[in-house]
């Protein structure tokens, strides 16, 4: 090229038209490449939350094994409350970046949020059993409220180890293996 040509190009690049042509563009890039990384950064979010859920499963399964072992060895229980799993913080997730996810992907979140609902109310359940011992009851009263809060600690325990195993599948990624394997109960029941 000589410098003729350089002049000519020079000349377009120095038109007022095609310098905001070219700011317009550049800034519709900055925006794509931000949202890109965004909901890149909702997606990891995302994952992490379920990694998180399966640390408070595991912990809300020593509580539940703990109160379990304490009516059952001692006949006592503790109507205090549990932490809450934080579920609608994932489906607000889900909506955001609910075009990147398969349809897979989707169900498994919902049925791991359904699953945690669950427990939560089962736990909600036994605080609300526990916080009866409290007044004053007949022996058979007594009886009956704690072979109530036994087996809804039972369930408790059946049912965080399925999600334990739920989120460890969705983390491996086997996202149809989560929505179609057969819960039995039975193998996730503790003596």
């Amino acid at each position: 090229m000589n410098e003729a040509d350089f002049r000519v190009v020079a000349d377009f690049f120095n038109n007022q038209s095609v310098g905001a042509a070219l700011g317009a563009f550049a800034a519709f890039a900055l925006v794509v490449l931000t949202d890109w990384r965004r909901e890149r950064r909702k997606l990891k979010t995302l994952r992490s939350e379920v990694e998180v859920n399966l640390e408070h499963a595991k912990a809300k399964l020593a509580t539940a094994r703990r109160m379990r072992a304490l009516l059952r060895e001692r006949n006592e229980t503790t109507p205090a409350p549990v932490l809450r799993f934080n579920t609608a913080f994932m489906r607000q997730l889900v909506g955001e970046v609910m075009h990147h996810l398969s349809g897979d992907q989707r169900r498994a979140i919902e049925g791991l949020c359904y699953t945690m609902e669950a427990i939560d109310e089962i736990f909600s359940q036994s605080q609300t059993i526990a916080q009866q011992f409290t007044g004053p009851l007949g022996h058979a009263e007594r009886d009956s409220l704690s072979q109530n809060l036994h087996l809804n600690w039972s369930d408790t325990v059946t049912n965080l180890k399925r999600l334990i195993e739920m989120c460890e599948h969705y983390l491996a990624g086997r996202f149809s293996y989560l929505l179609n394997k057969q819960y039995d109960a039975k193998n996730y029941e503790e003596p």
